[in-house]
């Protein structure tokens, strides 16, 4: 073009266009042939463009180099980041997957494993999409049974082949087996391309009415799924009206409202009362013997009462304090819980030095030492029992105090006139009917009077 013309190559001689060389001449009329003479005119030459060859990006994302290592160079081939984040998710996710079947350590290699076999299923031929390939044929789990650790008829956790399609594999191959026993029994006068034509006819009909089969059976328990899901849907609607009505009560001890049937104050002190009772029962089944249901009652009162005066103590110093009400309530039940625990611990060390956690500790070391022959571990044995016969034995005499708790206090007997002075007060309307005699029965008398 003009404007990139040289000097003086419109002038005529050898610089001439169309000019042709005599034979000895130095250059051509085209501009390649002339190059000496500019650089002898003191001009230079441009430098000729080399086109740099695009780089693939080779590094794999940080975290999934084990499991895009069999597929390297299809991860390499996508050149485009939105294949590349898609492809990215889809690892993430299948990995997520299959660290539910087969953990965490073993997703990366069983999933490098499926891609390099599938990879490998494609007998060296170029994938030509890569994307498309890794999310629909590489990345998918192949379940050729029912079971879900299969992968391609391989169990993804053991790496053995799956006995499900095994399994199925022989259902099918008896299904078979079982038309042409069916077939030969039946005609037997086929020539074997009929009969093998007759086979696969009678076999296409029973596989068809077992799929069918199955269909209906998939249909049924979508039926039966959605009843269910209606079923649940109107549970979770009825248990959170419940909560929500829940939720609405007052108090029912102090009357707060919206407490959900008892608000933290009160919830607070009544856990409290309990760990003190708890407390008062098992001081009471180790301070004496608890045979006597009575003596038992009375020295449970007397636990209660000496529990309960000491968390009212703490309490009444709080509220004195000026603290408010909930930390109260929570004061209260911290120690009453640390009570019981002083209590129970205080009650087993009790037990442990009486005599049938001694002689429980005596067995076991001597079984022990005949066994094993050690008098350490034959100790550490004899410790454990004596430490469970103790609390056995606290066990026991706890459940005495509940049966001494739970039985009524008898009612004072008194004289013989109080005691019929209140049966003279009882109604007698209810207990005892007086029969009426009949109307016929009425007139006979009377008549016979």
């Amino acid at each position: 073009m003009p404007e990139r013309a040289y000097e003086r190559e419109t002038e005529s001689g050898s610089g001439r266009i169309g000019a042709v060389d005599e034979p000895g001449g130095q250059g051509g009329p085209l501009r390649g042939e002339q190059q000496h003479d500019r650089a002898e005119e003191g001009q230079t030459c441009p430098e000729p463009v080399v086109a740099k060859p695009v780089r693939l990006r080779w590094s794999l994302p940080r975290g999934l180099e084990q499991v895009l290592d069999p597929v390297r160079l299809e991860w390499a081939l996508i050149g485009h980041a939105g294949g590349r984040t898609r492809v990215r998710v889809a690892l993430k996710a299948e990995l997520r997957r299959l660290a539910g079947i087969v953990g965490s350590e073993q997703a990366p290699v069983v999933l490098a494993g499926r891609l390099e076999r599938r990879l490998a299923a494609h007998h060296g031929e170029q994938v030509r999409e890569p994307v498309g390939w890794l999310l629909s044929r590489g990345l998918p789990q192949r379940a050729e049974c029912y079971a879900t650790a299969c992968d391609d008829q391989v169990r993804m956790d053991t790496g053995l082949v799956c006995p499900s399609c095994e399994l199925l594999i022989g259902d099918r191959r008896a299904l078979r087996h079982q038309v042409a026993q069916a077939v030969e029994a039946e005609l037997p006068r086929l020539a074997p391309t009929e009969a093998k034509a007759e086979v696969e006819r009678r076999l296409s009909r029973e596989v068809s009415l077992r799929a069918a089969r199955v269909a209906v059976r998939r249909e049924r328990a979508v039926v039966e799924r959605a009843r269910r899901e209606v079923a649940w849907a109107q549970q979770r609607e009825e248990l959170e009206s419940a909560k929500a009505e829940l939720a609405a009560r007052a108090c029912e001890e102090c009357g707060v409202p919206e407490a959900g049937g008892l608000c933290l104050v009160c919830s607070q002190n009544r856990m409290a009362r309990e760990a003190v009772e708890q407390a008062a029962q098992v001081a009471a089944a180790v301070s004496g013997p608890v045979k006597d249901l009575g003596v038992v009652a009375g020295r449970l009162s007397e636990c209660r009462v000496r529990l309960e005066d000491q968390v009212g103590q703490v309490t009444g110093r709080l509220r004195r304090e000026g603290m408010p009400e909930a930390a109260v309530a929570w004061e209260a039940r911290t120690l009453a819980e640390q009570l019981l625990r002083q209590e129970r611990a205080r009650a087993v060390d009790t037990l442990l030095g009486s005599e049938e956690a001694r002689a429980e500790a005596e067995r076991v070391f001597a079984v022990e030492w005949a066994w094993r022959g050690g008098e350490l571990q034959a100790g550490a044995a004899a410790e454990q029992a004596r430490q469970r016969c103790a609390e056995l034995l606290l066990a026991q005499r706890l459940g005495q105090v509940h049966a001494a708790d739970r039985t009524p206090a008898p009612e004072e007997v008194g004289g013989w006139r109080n005691r019929l002075a209140a049966l003279a007060a009882r109604p007698l309307d209810a207990e005892i009917r007086v029969p009426q005699p009949a109307v016929g029965g009425c007139l006979e008398a009377v008549n016979a009077a």
